[in-house]
């Protein structure tokens, strides 16, 4: 017999009204976590990539304690927000070679040529590159790069074990999402690639598009049944490359990865910030993923909208983390409520994006139970 959260989903992929619209977040802040649960928690944002990396420096030991630690917080507060979709959270892959004051690290040989230094910010909460041995690479450098790669062999994808862990042990309750993303990086010289030399770029990305259907099928041998995958390619003002590299080189790849997952059974989440009208046709009509995630409000991506134009498209997000961060409780009521007016019941209510540090976790309850007890449940 099918849990309560697998069946919410399945009805809302299926077109029927759930018992009660479901819930998700992708990403949540520990900040914010640790507001809700009472005590300190690591389920999210950059943060935990620090902490992580800190772990590391104590040992193995002290490091598989922090990932257990990461395993349960996120799990328990699933469970107190009864969210439907068990998202494990993002971490870095790399282990830090050393660490250099309180809240930097470096990764990589820095007697080589792949180094960089990362940093903390105790205020914001945040972790990013500070220094690196690479700059971003111009226009031509980028064809190079494209070039020396394309004739190399691609190490193989591994399942990612705490993925493994959660659908063998939570599998049956939650409906756990794996991920597998395809794009092109939001820097200068690749997108000028794309438009110098659009077919080299669709030759690059064929080997990336090779490791995500191999990715694809571990996590479906694991029992993964659901994809949260897409890539960034979007402001607000719209793609970052023009539509028509959109339609020759990015929707042919990514309606593979579509059409793969259908084959299987599984259900693929197309997800990017920004306004995406100029590619939508194309991509959301006739590459046709399952799902929408990352709804940009704020972009003019909006449930109401989206659903006159594509009738069978699952909607997910869409409530502006501005307006998460920023505003009052009955603000969210009233955004959420409008989600669900413009999208049930092909809609999961979240976050346009994520939780960010700094949202009142007031607001974050106006989200959840604002879709839990909406009488727009039928």
């Amino acid at each position: 017999m099918k849990s309560i959260h697998h069946q919410r989903i399945d009805d809302v992929f299926n077109g029927r009204w759930p018992e009660r619209i479901p819930i998700c977040e992708q990403a949540f802040a520990s900040s914010v976590a640790s507001e809700i649960l009472g005590r300190e928690a690591f389920t999210g944002s950059t943060d935990i990539h620090y902490f992580e990396s800190r772990s590391w420096m104590k040992g193995a030991a002290a490091h598989d304690d922090f990932v257990e630690q990461i395993y349960q917080d996120t799990l328990e507060l699933h469970r107190v927000l009864d969210l439907d979709i068990f998202f494990p959270p993002w971490r870095m892959s790399d282990r830090p070679t050393k660490q250099i004051d309180e809240n930097s690290f470096l990764y990589g040989n820095p007697d080589g040529d792949d180094w960089s230094v990362w940093q903390y910010d105790p205020g914001s909460r945040t972790y990013g590159i500070m220094k690196a041995a690479q700059h971003e690479p111009d226009a031509d450098q980028v064809i190079e790069i494209m070039k020396k790669r394309i004739k190399q062999p691609r190490p193989k994808p591994e399942l990612d074990p705490f993925l493994a862990r959660a659908v063998r042990e939570l599998g049956d309750d939650f409906v756990v999402s794996g991920a597998a993303c395809i794009a092109v990086p939001m820097e200068a010289g690749w997108l000028e690639a794309t438009a110098l030399e659009p077919e080299l770029v669709g030759e690059y990305l064929d080997g990336i598009l090779e490791n995500v259907l191999h990715s694809i099928q571990l996590q479906y041998d694991a029992g993964v049944r659901m994809i949260n995958g897409g890539g960034d390619f979007a402001f607000n003002s719209g793609p970052i490359y023009s539509p028509a590299f959109f339609k020759k080189i990015m929707a042919p790849r990514w309606k593979k990865i579509f059409d793969f997952c259908r084959e299987r059974g599984m259900i693929y989440i197309m997800r990017s910030d920004g306004n995406l009208w100029p590619v939508a046709d194309d991509l959301f009509g006739w590459a046709n993923p399952h799902a929408y995630y990352e709804c940009d409000f704020d972009a003019g991506m909006r449930f109401s909208a989206l659903r006159k134009v594509f009738p069978e498209l699952v909607l997910m997000g869409n409530v502006s983390c501005d307006l998460l961060h920023n505003g009052t409780p009955a603000d969210v009521r009233a955004a959420v409520l409008a989600c669900i007016e413009g999208g049930a019941p092909r809609a999961i209510i979240a976050s346009s994006n994520s939780i960010l540090h700094g949202t009142p976790p007031a607001n974050v309850e106006a989200l959840y139970e604002t879709a839990k007890s909406s009488k727009m449940n039928r």
